[in-house]
């Protein structure tokens, strides 16, 4: 493949320069959850310029999929290079500063600063630089290569009073076009990996856990037969404690635990006090491994909540579940899993490891509609001066060799899978 002179014309086109200034301009549009509408007409109009066919995808008012296709012959294999446009946070967060949560493009010595330069513009760049190259280089291709930058893949679910589209997440983008009419034979996903090759992806369950208490004036809440909701919940968490420590020790999945995490809990009035809280609530991330599901889950936690209940006297806790995301692996087996190696083995002269993500992906989605996809992306690198810090921490960044890099990648992953059968 890499003497076919089609490829060599494309490769020549992607620079470190180019991917750079693409992924800079990405920055600079603000693409929260739920307003991602100037993105997307970025995307589509960018790829119309080069040669694809390209249009938006209406999910729900405001909020449209960009997806393109350069077509091939129409003979060969299609492959779609996909990721999200939605940013981890708005920008405008009193909670958070510096470059990195800014939607603002900066460069500094080697690497991308701003809000989504790590997740995931960073893959959305380095993709749409390849799928650029491809056409500019007039390459005859005989399956399509198709792109989707998709809405709401940020872990977000509407819940209560918390029910607008900036919170409306967790693949609801993929699972429209996937359903729509967009599919290919396999897909890359271009989330944050550092160019490691993820075949598999945890999966996540959140529950909702409600304990009662009584409706009470707090001046007699230490009368006999007040339950306050919040003290129990209190002891209630302890014991869902011992079940996470027992569960994230009996799972495992190439080398990774799943995780549980308490990750809200409301009770009580806070601008009344005068009152006995009569309810509490407690919200859990519960992270899996293929092979759990979240019916699994439930049974589980179901047990503890009936112990509970009969240590306490009370009636069972409720329990409800608000996402169900579950854990992917699509394994060694499918070409597009060799395929990357071996381009990511040609660009680099390296072996790409094999990881499982932990946080959550659309590659879930698309391996239930049989589109076999992994995940490989520029991001993920920490710069030295973020000394093991998280980037949700110290900012979004990534590397632009990294970016150059990915981007080859991909071009080399297209032209294997759709290009002459010849190269």
């Amino acid at each position: 493949m890499s003497d076919h002179p089609d490829y060599r014309r494309a490769a020549a086109l992607i620079t470190p320069q180019g991917v750079r200034d693409t992924l800079v301009e990405m920055v600079d549009i603000a693409s929260p959850t739920g307003r991602e509408g100037a993105f997307a007409d970025y995307l589509v109009e960018r790829l119309r310029r080069c040669g694809c066919r390209a249009w938006l995808q209406p999910v729900s008012p405001g909020r449209p999929n960009a997806i393109a296709t350069l077509r091939g012959s129409g003979s060969g294999t299609n492959l779609l290079f996909t990721g999200h446009m939605d940013t981890s946070y708005d920008g405008d967060e009193d909670y958070l500063q510096g470059d990195g949560f800014k939607p603002r493009g900066i460069v500094r010595d080697n690497w991308v600063w701003g809000l989504g330069a790590n997740n995931m513009k960073s893959g959305l760049a380095s993709a749409v630089v390849a799928i650029e190259a491809l056409a500019h280089a007039g390459a005859k291709l005989h399956g399509d290569v198709l792109f989707g930058g998709v809405v709401g893949e940020t872990e977000k679910a509407p819940i209560e009073e918390f029910d607008s589209p900036s919170q409306s997440g967790y693949g609801i983008g993929t699972r429209y076009m996937v359903t729509h009419g967009v599919t290919a034979d396999c897909a890359v996903l271009c989330e944050p990996t550092t160019l490691q090759v993820c075949t598999a992806n945890m999966g996540v369950t959140w529950f909702k856990i409600t304990v009662g208490g009584t409706m009470s004036h707090s001046a007699w809440s230490s009368k006999p037969g007040v339950v306050n909701a919040i003290a129990e919940m209190h002891r209630l968490q302890s014991m869902i404690g011992e079940w996470s420590e027992h569960y994230t020790a009996t799972h495992e999945y190439l080398g990774e635990r799943p995780n549980v995490t308490v990750a809200a809990i409301r009770g009580g009035m806070p601008w009344r006090l005068s009152r006995n809280p009569w309810q509490c609530s407690l919200y859990l991330d519960v992270r899996t491994v293929p092979g759990t599901t979240t019916d699994d889950l439930k049974r589980g936690l179901r047990a503890v909540l009936r112990a509970f209940a009969e240590e306490r006297g009370c009636d069972e806790p409720l329990l409800d579940a608000y996402v169900s995301d579950p854990a992917t692996d699509i394994g060694d087996t499918p070409a597009i899993t060799q395929v990357m190696r071996a381009a990511h083995r040609r660009v680099t002269g390296n072996d790409a490891p094999g990881i499982i993500r932990r946080p959550g992906a659309d590659s879930t989605h698309l391996n239930r509609y049989d589109v076999p996809t992994l995940c490989y992306g520029p991001g993920g690198r920490s710069h030295p001066d973020s000394k093991g810090r998280q980037m949700h921490a110290v900012g979004e960044h990534v590397h632009i060799d990294d970016l150059h890099t990915a981007a080859q990648v991909y071009l080399a992953a297209a032209f294997a899978v759709c290009g002459p059968a010849q190269a």
